[in-house]
């Protein structure tokens, strides 16, 4: 069976959801002779961050049942490419993440890289474009669009854990955004337990920007293609959650109540009656 590059999914409010890095996909043309998916002999590896953002396919499903969200979802692991990195950096198609070794990606010739390109990312980033394109055409305005992520705790190559649990971030170098800022303080509020990072750990710029070496902003083309060059820079932010927050279903639903509960406050956006689990 052929797994689709991406699936789109419509709604009816003035939210965009859009995941990128949910999705766990290898295709078998892209294994070892020894059916290793990109040859990774470990598969636990393929639980990691380093192939999916954990539990940010199912907060998206949840959130965008709560807000009536439209969304689209990358289907292929980051592995295979990240859609969330430019398609000349090195991290596009990792030939090591996290101190794991990926052979499939190591071993690419420059011709083979360009190749996968065109096949996973060039295609998939163009549809997100048109994706957007449409959703604006039929709102008649720009959608309040939020780049769906999550993040481990501890990483390999890191000893030091990351303090926070949540983190919203957007384009600093635009200055305050009022939306971004009004849902931090409002799931601060709600959520006093939880560490809520205001652009930490994480953050995005422009790519042509110059930065110092120590600068952690991130450049992103989904992000820059999608908002910066609609022109709706303070109309977005990323989200991103630690992944040992959603390792249940009822976690998973009680993130998504939060994050919608502080949307309702930040852009008036109108939730659905949470959907009740069964208890056994």
């Amino acid at each position: 069976m052929t797994v689709p590059l991406y699936r789109t999914q419509e709604g009816r409010s003035p939210l965009l959801l859009i995941s990128v890095h949910e999705g766990r996909h290898i295709p078998e043309k892209l294994h070892d002779e020894s059916g290793q998916p990109l040859g990774i002999s470990d598969s636990s590896d393929l639980d990691r961050h380093i192939a999916l953002d954990l539990g940010a396919g199912e907060l998206t499903t949840e959130l965008a049942d709560l807000t009536n969200a439209h969304v689209f979802r990358v289907t292929h692991s980051r592995l295979v490419a990240d859609l969330n990195r430019y398609d000349d950096e090195v991290e596009c198609i990792a030939p090591v993440a996290d101190g794991t070794e990926i052979p499939l990606n190591r071993l690419l010739t420059k011709q083979e890289r360009a190749l996968r390109l065109d096949e996973f990312y060039f295609p998939v980033l163009k549809a997100l474009n048109a994706f957007v394109a449409k959703v604006a055409q039929r709102l008649g305005f720009e959608p309040f669009v939020i780049s769906m992520h999550s993040y481990a705790r501890v990483q390999k190559n890191t000893s030091e854990p990351k303090r926070e649990d949540v983190c919203v971030f957007g384009y600093p170098e635009f200055g305050t955004s009022p939306k971004l800022e009004n849902f931090v303080h409002h799931l601060r509020a709600n959520n006093p337990h939880f560490v809520i990072g205001n652009n930490r750990p994480f953050s995005a710029r422009t790519p042509g920007l110059q930065t110092s070496d120590d600068d952690y902003r991130l450049a992103c083309p989904v992000t820059f293609q999608n908002v910066i060059q609609r022109n709706n820079v303070f109309n977005h932010f990323c989200l991103e959650v630690c992944q040992d927050l959603l390792k249940t279903p009822t976690a998973q639903q009680h993130m998504a109540k939060q994050v919608s509960n502080a949307l309702a406050a930040t852009i008036g956006l109108g939730t659905r009656p949470a959907r009740q689990t069964a208890l056994t």
